[in-house]
C-alpha cells in the first residue's frame, strides 16, 4: 500500500500543526493539506480525494458534523476522524459513521491507536470487498447445522475465522460494513447488525452497536439522559447507549 493520504481541517493552527507532526511520524501516513474551516476543507477534499480526514467540530463557516455529512455524501469510503475538546458531540459523530473521536489536548498514544485502525482498514480494503457474501453463506450453513448460532464467521487478512459468541464484546457499523470486536481485535462480517441480533442474545445499545452484556465492564451516566458502556476489551472501548435503550438495559441489570 502506498502512503495513506490525509487532510486536516482545524481552525486552530497550533492544534493543526501538532496533529500534523504526530501523524507525520508514521511513514505510512502523509498529510497532503490543511484547511482552517469546513468550507475550504470540503473543496480540498473533493480536489484531492484523501483516504482520511481529521476534522474539528466547532469551526467557522461549516462545522465538523456538517462537513462530515458532506464528505460521506461525496465518498462514503473516506474515513472521518473527529478531533475536538468537547465530548458532547460523540453520539452525533458516530451517527455520521466517524471512524474515531479523539479529544484535545492530543495524546500521542491515542493518535497512534487511530492510525493503526486506519492502516489496518486500508491495507485490507481489497480483501474486504470479496469475502462478505462467502462469510454470510457460511453463517447460514452453521445455523442450519446447529439450530442456533454459536460462532460468527469473520474475515481477517484474507482468511475466514470462526469467532465464538462468548469472545465477541460488541458488533458495530463503520461505513456500510459490519464488524465484530473481540478482546484485542476487530473482524469484518458479512451480515447486518439486525441479522446478528436475530441470531444472538446481544443487546442493541445503539443503532450502530450491538453488545454482548457478559463483556460489559462499567455503565455510567453521560449527558441528557444518555449513558455509556465501558467494555472489558483491551482498549476499554466506550459505547453510547441511545436514550430509548437505557431503560431496557437497566431492566436487564435490575437497576
Amino acid at each position: 500500500m502506498d502512503k495513506l493520504i490525509c487532510i486536516i481541517v482545524e481552525d486552530e493552527l497550533p492544534a493543526a500543526e501538532e496533529l500534523k507532526y504526530i501523524l507525520s511520524q508514521n511513514d505510512s501516513i502523509y498529510v497532503e493539506k490543511m484547511a482552517r474551516d469546513g468550507e475550504s476543507g470540503i473543496k480540498i477534499i473533493k480536489d484531492i480525494h484523501p483516504q482520511a480526514v481529521f476534522m474539528d467540530i466547532n469551526m467557522p463557516v461549516k462545522n465538523g458534523i456538517e462537513l462530515a455529512k458532506e464528505v460521506k455524501e461525496f465518498d462514503n469510503d473516506i474515513d472521518v476522524i473527529f478531533i475536538t475538546a468537547y465530548e458532547e458531540h460523540a453520539i452525533e459523530a458516530f451517527e455520521v459513521n466517524a471512524l474515531d473521536y479523539v479529544l484535545k489536548p492530543f495524546d500521542e498514544k491515542r493518535i497512534y491507536i487511530t492510525i493503526e485502525r486506519l492502516l489496518d482498514k486500508w491495507k485490507n480494503v481489497n480483501t474486504e470487498e470479496k469475502l462478505p457474501d462467502i462469510i454470510n453463506e457460511i453463517m447460514n450453513k452453521i445455523d442450519k447445522a446447529e439450530n442456533s448460532t454459536k460462532k460468527i464467521p469473520c474475515e481477517k487478512n484474507g482468511k475466514i475465522i470462526l469467532v465464538d459468541l462468548k469472545d465477541i464484546y460488541f458488533c458495530y457499523i463503520r461505513g456500510e460494513k459490519t464488524y465484530v470486536k473481540t478482546k484485542d481485535d476487530s473482524y469484518l462480517v458479512g451480515c447486518t447488525l439486525c441479522q446478528i441480533e436475530k441470531k444472538t442474545k446481544f443487546f442493541r445499545a445503539h443503532r450502530s452497536y450491538l453488545v454482548n452484556i457478559d463483556n460489559i465492564k462499567e455503565l455510567y451516566s453521560w449527558f441528557n439522559g444518555t449513558y455509556k458502556l465501558v467494555m472489558d476489551d483491551v482498549e476499554k472501548s466506550e459505547l453510547p447507549i441511545s436514550r430509548n435503550n437505557v431503560k431496557k438495559l437497566k431492566e436487564l441489570f435490575g437497576i
